[in-house]
């Protein structure tokens, strides 16, 4: 039964579908580029709306090993309708997959006059067969850094691709926003955007024939700031050229701009066209007149991905200098050749004349000495602005990551800092010191060698030609087969790390459970390996032919085997020929240095790019005349949240108009559901972050007002986890203080229970932390409780202070607090409710909001959220998950 449609397509006499051969130029060029070919077999066959059409095909063996994504396409072969023998290949967007059962689904636009893939797609029946390539097929892959937002524009041909990208995006952390422009031009078309992502708005557009309509709906938003969004723009070709044209003037740069036309208007998309997409006919609109509409100009914009050229900017003058210098260079390196040659042919053709031989072979010298001297100078002026540039650059990471907001740390460990000021930093050497000399002398020196040859024999030298396309067809071919295996090599990376990881992490446990054949590491390294051999073996046969037409063994016997023959024909000189022989042999090798020269500069770039993020990181506004707090009799200090807002970023606020005050002297405790803000509110006192809306103010005073000496002064912290540096254990007790005694820091590491352990360690108070001081989770956290001792501060925040000290320890730590706690203004986050009940206010948080406040039998009577945490809390108990522990708060309490 044939489904209902256009009757302009619709075509009752069609026999079914078979698999022609006549594929002309273009399928001889994906032959001879290796690429792979699967038979897909129709197995149903939807009508979405009258112009839309959905086919599924069975697919058996196409997902072998290739790692599919939003934006990959496959290239059918289909029929020609007035010669089925005749294929014509065409892209088309993987829609959906399902690779258990090999399967694939592919959406069409139905339009009149109906192209070959058109015409196939309305009469296909289900059973039909047709052919299809794999090759060439890349898929959307959001650019690192994450960009700002994404800008999508298409129209019903380009839906299957949008509609997979917005599910991808969906998916990212931070839930960028989504802006899609769809050109429609039947109602029915704006059904067709099925996916959903956070942030996501969809502007239509009725298509009119002007390729500017989808420009001006853009403009409709106005001064917009695109500073780091990323457009996807794949529409009709007009159109597309249109929306890149304006995009590029709006400052997208390459790096986050993907435009490619997907079809043409009133025009059959032919084999010689390279676009790959939606290719059929579609019936030209009527003219518009073109309407006047005043210029718009986003506001300015800043772009990540052009801030590593900037941060090069410096270089630029010196760097093409060098450039210049060394393609000299290479040109004079080149010349002794030519005149070893000259000298060859004359000693061939019987000249004996010595001072010609010793002009000849002094400039020989004299330039291949020349050049080695100034390339030697060159290397030196070079790596010596190296080191002056790497010296200023790393002195400014520092600088600015000193004054960065400490929650700038909390997303970042120390092998993240390590890497962008001393290994992005080390990346950026090879860039300014050998980079681009190497790619210079790479594509001048085989482009002088060519044309050098061509001069002397255009007949012989064109004969090289024919390694060069070789080199060209092996490497695509090797390009091809490897590039579906790299992004499961790289998850096959990163699992291999996290697995080794929590090996180590975790040595003891997996020494007694995870061993053996069945060890989980051994499993994945054994799964790595299996597919490296699967992924790699294949290409061995492509990367040795690939390195016997390079080699400069391979180029001397291919042009003996010609040059002989033409040498003995009279065809070419004895001269030229050894001017080959000299030249030619190392033509293949200085190919394959143009190939690899600029993934160096590319890897460099990247580099350059992290470290100007780092520099671009916001940093804390310190005010111009700080304002000193006001000297207080009373330990304690006065600090009031006032209608507090805080989000890590603008669109997702954590905390929403709190309003909390702490007064002198007593202790404030934070409980709440995980994700309720507890933390988020805590570290603001310690201006991790500033607050996005509203202050906090300490004795009256705006933290941001303070000086950061005085702030740190006033303030201190003990949060969960190890907060030791690697010096000795009397450095890391003084830190707040570093002018304080032995005998002060003795006083302080007694008062928190920690000085008869620092004293059995190898050297005492001079053992260093990491080396000859080992200490417990407990024994760190007593360090860190005499290190706020010895500041002796006005305010104290503790967050989960006692989570990760042992069991035997605890109550040490906690007697520690106890005495830390004296006299000051607290504020405790702490998920253990049964340590807080002594607490002079505890304070609930859920959502971002209080939703209550009071004593602790106060908020049992009340019930609601504090009592559900309560009940919680001592089920855990019971069920020994919490073990026992001492009573902080109640230590604390007035």
């Amino acid at each position: 039964m044939r489904l209902g449609l256009p009757p302009f397509i619709a075509d009752p006499s069609r026999e079914k579908t078979a698999v022609g051969t006549r594929r002309g130029y273009t399928g001889a060029m994906m032959r001879a580029f290796g690429a792979g070919e699967w038979v897909l077999t129709v197995r149903s066959v939807q009508d979405v709306t009258e112009h839309y059409r959905r086919i599924v095909v069975d697919a058996p063996g196409l997902f072998d090993g290739t790692p599919y994504g939003p934006g990959s396409f496959i290239r059918l072969w289909v029929p020609d309708p007035d010669d089925p023998a005749r294929e014509h290949q065409r892209g088309y967007t993987i829609a959906a997959l399902d690779e258990a059962a090999e399967q694939l689904t592919l959406e069409f636009v139905l339009h009149e006059p109906a192209g070959p893939a058109c015409h196939w797609a309305a009469n296909v029946q289900v059973g039909d067969q047709i052919a299809a390539t794999r090759w060439g097929a890349p898929r959307f892959e959001p650019p690192v850094p994450a960009p700002a937002g994404y800008l999508l524009v298409g129209d019903p041909a380009s839906i299957p691709a949008i509609n997979a990208i917005v599910e991808e995006i969906g998916r990212l952390p931070g839930r960028p926003p989504v802006d899609v422009y769809l050109e429609y031009t039947h109602d029915d078309d704006r059904t067709l955007l099925t996916a959903a992502a956070p942030g996501l708005r969809t502007t239509w557009v009725r298509r009119t024939g002007d390729p500017d309509v989808l420009v001006r709906a853009i403009e409709a938003d106005g001064t917009r700031d695109w500073s780091d969004w990323f457009a996807w723009v794949t529409v009709e070709t007009a159109a597309t050229k249109a929306v890149r044209g304006r995009l590029k003037e709006w400052g997208f740069p390459k790096t986050h701009l993907k435009a490619q036309g997907y079809w043409s208007a009133g025009k059959q998309m032919g084999l010689s066209r390279d676009t790959e997409a939606v290719d059929e006919m579609v019936e030209p609109a009527p003219p518009v007149e073109p309407v006047a509409t005043p210029a718009v100009t986003p506001a300015a914009s800043r772009w990540q991905a052009s801030s590593g050229a900037a941060l090069l900017a410096p270089l630029k003058r010196t760097l093409v200098i060098a450039g210049v210098v060394q393609g000299l260079v290479s040109l004079a390196e080149l010349v002794p050749f030519v005149l070893l040659a000259i000298l060859a042919a004359r000693l061939l053709d019987g000249e004996r004349d010595p001072s010609r031989f010793w002009t000849l072979g002094l400039w020989a010298i004299g330039l291949m000495a020349a050049a080695a001297v100034v390339s030697a100078v060159l290397l030196f002026a070079l790596h010596l602005m190296d080191a002056r540039f790497g010296l200023a650059l790393r002195r400014r990471l520092v600088d600015r990551i000193a004054r960065v907001p400490l929650g700038w740390f909390t997303d970042r460990n120390s092998a993240a800092v390590h890497k962008v000021v001393y290994d992005d930093v080390a990346g950026l050497h090879h860039l300014t010191t050998h980079a681009v000399v190497d790619a210079v002398a790479a594509v001048v020196t085989p482009v002088a060698v060519l044309v050098t040859l061509f001069v002397v024999h255009p007949g012989l030298a064109a004969l090289l030609l024919i390694p060069l396309i070789a080199v060209y067809i092996l490497s695509m071919r090797m390009f091809n087969a490897s590039s579906y295996g790299i992004a499961t090599f790289e998850a096959k990376l990163a699992e291999v790390s996290e697995t080794a990881g929590a090996h180590l992490a975790a040595q003891a446990t997996a020494r007694i459970y995870d061993r053996g054949d069945d060890a989980r590491l051994g499993r994945v390294l054994t799964s790595r390996a299996a597919f490296l051999d699967s992924w790699q073996r294949p290409l061995t046969g492509l990367k040795t032919a690939n390195d016997l037409v390079t080699r400069p063994t391979t180029m001397l016997a291919y042009l003996l085997v010609l040059g002989v023959p033409l040498h003995v024909l009279g065809w070419i000189s004895a001269g030229d020929l050894v001017l080959f022989l000299l030249v030619g042999t190392t033509f293949g090798a200085r190919l394959m240095a143009v190939a690899y020269g600029f993934v160096p500069i590319r890897e460099a770039l990247a580099a350059a790019r992290e470290i100007a993020a780092t520099l671009a990181e916001p940093v804390l506004a310190q005010p111009a005349d700080p304002t000193p707090l006001p000297v207080v009799r009373e330990r304690g200090r006065r600090v009031v949240f006032e209608s507090v807002t805080f989000g890590y970023d603008e669109a997702h606020p954590v905390l929403h108009d709190v309003d909390l005050t702490l007064e002198p002297g007593t202790v404030t405790a934070l409980v709440g559901p995980s994700g309720a803000g507890k933390t988020s509110l805590a570290t603001l006192l310690a201006r991790f972050h500033d607050v996005t809306g509203g202050r906090i103010t300490v004795d009256g005073v705006d933290l941001r007002d303070l000086a950061t000496d005085e702030l740190y002064g006033a303030v201190a912290f003990v949060f969960q986890g190890r907060s030791l540096v690697r010096e000795s254990v009397h450095d890391n007790i003084a830190l707040g203080r570093p002018d304080a005694t032995r005998e002060q820091v003795e006083q302080a590491a007694r008062a928190a229970q920690v000085h008869e352990r620092i004293s059995r360690l190898p050297r005492g108070y001079d053992s260093v932390v990491g080396e000859d001081a080992v200490l417990s989770g407990g024994e760190a956290q007593r360090v860190a409780v005499a290190r706020a001792l010895l500041a002796d501060p006005a305010i104290l925040v503790l967050d989960e202070a006692t989570a990760h000290a042992d069991p035997e320890s605890e109550h040490l730590v906690q007697a520690a607090l106890s005495e830390l706690v004296r006299d000051r203004t607290v504020l405790v986050v702490s998920h253990r409710l049964h340590t807080l009940t002594g607490a002079d206010r505890i304070v609930v948080l859920d959502q971002g909001r209080i939703v209550d406040s009071g004593r602790h039998d106060e908020l049992l009577a009340r019930g609601g959220l504090y009592r559900e945490l309560w009940d919680a809390d001592q089920a855990a108990i019971e069920s020994g998950a919490q073990g026992d522990a001492t009573d902080l708060a109640k230590v604390g309490a007035r």
